[in-house]
């Protein structure tokens, strides 16, 4: 496809702007008109995405960094086979970039209430992106993708495509989440335990479409954390959408290492190597294959995935495995179905997955294998070989701008075994000028058990604002479960100062038979970090804590102290200007050599990073005060704002 030059800007047939090309021919010059016209061979052409080009994306400056988290507790308990005494653990983030080269070390160092203690390592992984694959290549601790085959943990070295790295409009099903900011509010995204997303929203109605889950499914917590202290959180179910990839373009993934166990299991870490292969083979239909081999374990797959447009999506597929389990060898396959449809005009997204185990087979997959050793394991409890089906569905309802309803179904049942497994989750969330209410009922059925029925209401409300700043919010929940206890909780949080950085919370919990726990904490944000102090109390015991957090980074012009951050970071610079926030991240600001950190920065994508001009000095004025930058994965990317009198910014 050529490029027109008009007047010195190039646009391509769509009308995207782009810089010129060194390599320029066939120049026609029209006088009459003033124009010039210039035809750019397509080969010269820069590559561009969400209209910005990909050639700046940024591999950030070199730099090595710490990401710490202190905890110190001291238990004091009179319960039986209970030790107190305190305890200590720090958990260490450690990371080196050089270029594209990411190396990453995490490791903890604790010690036990009665004087035991040691170091483990968590994972170590060093990895660059080949933006010219759209891949990254690693080695040492992952897991694998979650696309074809069931994601596994590993050591050993991969080299797969990245579809962060493709352009937006090649991956329609990435999810869309709304919600609604009362205030100023930071909005973050965690999956498992693990925030994988962090940034700040101004008030009302708000969509996220540039987060990309790193899981197959897990219920995603969105949690708003308002800028007066009050906080409210939302789940999310989520599995990720059928496999498809743009036509003539390929996706895929090749593994070699040794399967890596969680710490201190006694499980086999047998060898594997993993392949696998999708190709958009027309406007809507991808085909799809993959082969697993290990010790005594090999399992193949294939499958097509369909883009019906306004029906949706669907992909099925089929993997057929053989193994050998206590001396013999077994064999068996599974049929999958995965559907996926999102409804713009009413904000609705639904998922549904099928999978169905044809009968007289013993399919396993590979972890099941590892998981279940048929030798050590009794067959009474080995209930594999008799699953028949199994049954999970997603919908997310966003009712108006302020309310949102979210259904979880899942159920397995099997041949010639009673009984049947169902879980399901409702939630529905409510958010006004001054209250949130929140409903959840869960319910829940194993084989040979009774069923549990859970039901939990939560009420919020935003009390005057104190004069010291900060509007205190009190809330009420209120949870019955049959088969379990029933509680009954009020508390009491906000947060004090002008900026929002003392933060309290006092909760009181009430529950059946007289029993009773009170919790009290109190933790502070500055510049290079945050504290927390906590007091719990209950019938029997009562603990103390402290946590500590924050980072330390290493660059060539020194050493910068920051918040807890997350792997893809900023470096702000303001030179000489001390105390000057930023609208990405609460609480911080630079420091007295006018540097600041902030992280969650998406990669691949073009951040902004916004000062607040209205704390500058007096003195300075800068002719920008928003700087855009588009990090590689893992990137630290560094941000100078020069005043005016020393320059532009930049």
């Amino acid at each position: 496809m050529p490029l027109i030059l008009l007047f010195g800007i190039a646009f391509d047939q769509q009308g995207n702007a782009s810089l010129p090309v060194p390599v320029i021919v066939n120049d026609n010059y029209q006088p009459e008109a003033r124009l010039l016209t210039r035809v750019i061979p397509e080969n010269t052409m820069s590559p561009r995405q969400s209209r910005v080009s990909f050639s700046r994306w940024d591999d950030g400056i070199n730099a090595f960094f710490i990401d710490y988290r202190a905890r110190l507790a001291h238990l004091q308990s009179g319960r039986c086979c209970t030790v107190s005494g305190a305890e200590l653990e720090i958990e260490l983030d450690n990371g080196l970039n050089y270029g594209p080269w990411r190396l990453r070390y995490q490791n903890t160092l604790w010690r036990g209430p009665t004087g035991q203690h040691g170091i483990y390592t968590r994972s170590a992984t060093l990895w660059r992106s080949i933006t010219s694959w759209r891949a990254e290549l690693l080695a040492g601790d992952s897991e694998t993708t979650h696309t074809l085959f069931d994601s596994l943990p590993f050591r050993g070295i991969t080299l797969a495509t990245s579809e962060a790295m493709f352009p937006d409009r090649w991956r329609p099903y990435s999810p869309w989440i709304k919600g609604y900011a009362k205030n100023h509010a930071e909005v973050t995204l965690s999956q498992n335990g693990l925030i994988l997303y962090r940034r700040r929203v101004p008030p009302g109605s708000f969509v996220i479409q540039d987060f990309y889950p790193s899981t197959r499914d897990g219920t995603l917590v969105l949690t708003v954390k308002e800028s007066d202290g009050s906080e409210s959180n939302r789940y999310l179910p989520w599995t990720d959408m059928p496999a498809l990839v743009q036509q003539n373009h390929s996706s895929y993934e090749l593994v070699a290492g040794q399967y890596r166990p969680w710490r201190g299991s006694a499980l086999p870490r047998p060898v594997f190597v993993q392949a696998s292969l999708a190709r958009g083979v027309a406007s809507d239909i991808t085909l799809y294959a993959g082969v697993q081999h290990s010790e005594r374990y090999a399992s193949y797959l294939a499958g097509a995935g369909v883009n019906l447009h306004r029906l949706g999506a669907f992909s099925t597929d089929v993997t057929w495995a053989r193994y050998r389990s206590s001396a013999q060898s077994q064999e068996g396959s599974v049929w999958r179905l995965r559907y996926a449809k999102a409804f713009f005009d009413s904000a609705t997204s639904f998922n549904a997955l099928f999978r169905y185990y044809p009968s007289g087979q013993q399919y396993r997959s590979l972890e099941e294998k590892i998981t279940y050793v048929g030798e050590e394991r009794a067959w009474w409890s080995d209930d594999l070989p008799y699953r028949l089906l199994t049954q999970e569905f997603w919908i997310n309802r966003y009712l108006d701008e302020d309310q949102s309803l979210s259904l979880r179904y899942t159920q397995q049942t099997w041949r010639r075994l009673a009984g049947e497994r169902r879980e399901l989750s409702l939630s529905y969330l409510l958010t006004r000028d001054n209250f949130d209410i929140s409903l959840w009922l869960g319910h829940s059925r194993e084989r040979y058990s009774r069923s549990e029925t859970t039901l939990g209401l939560t009420f919020s409300l935003s009390l005057p604002a104190l004069p010291g700043g900060g509007s205190p919010s009190l809330s009420y929940s209120h949870n019955r479960s049959r088969g379990s206890l029933s509680s009954q909780e009020i508390g009491l949080s906000g947060a004090m100062f002008p900026d929002y950085s003392l933060r309290y919370q006092l909760t009181a919990m009430h529950f059946a038979r007289n029993a009773s726990r009170y919790d009290a904490s109190l933790g502070y944000q500055y510049n290079a970090g945050e504290s927390t102090l906590r007091f719990v109390q209950d019938n029997q015991a009562s603990e103390y804590h402290l946590d500590i957090s924050g980072s330390v980074l290493l660059h060539s012009e020194g050493v910068t102290f920051g918040q807890a951050m997350s792997d893809t970071m900023a470096l702000i610079v303001v030179p000489n200007s001390p105390g000057i926030g930023n609208y990405q991240q609460f609480g911080v600001t630079t420091n007295a050599k006018g540097e600041a950190l902030v992280g969650y920065l998406v990669p691949w994508r073009a951040n902004p990073l916004v000062l607040n001009s209205w704390q500058l000095p007096d003195n300075v004025s800068l002719p920008e005060t928003e700087y855009s930058v588009m990090p590689s994965k893992g990137a630290i990317v560094k941000a100078v704002f020069l005043p005016a009198e020393r320059g532009e910014g930049r």
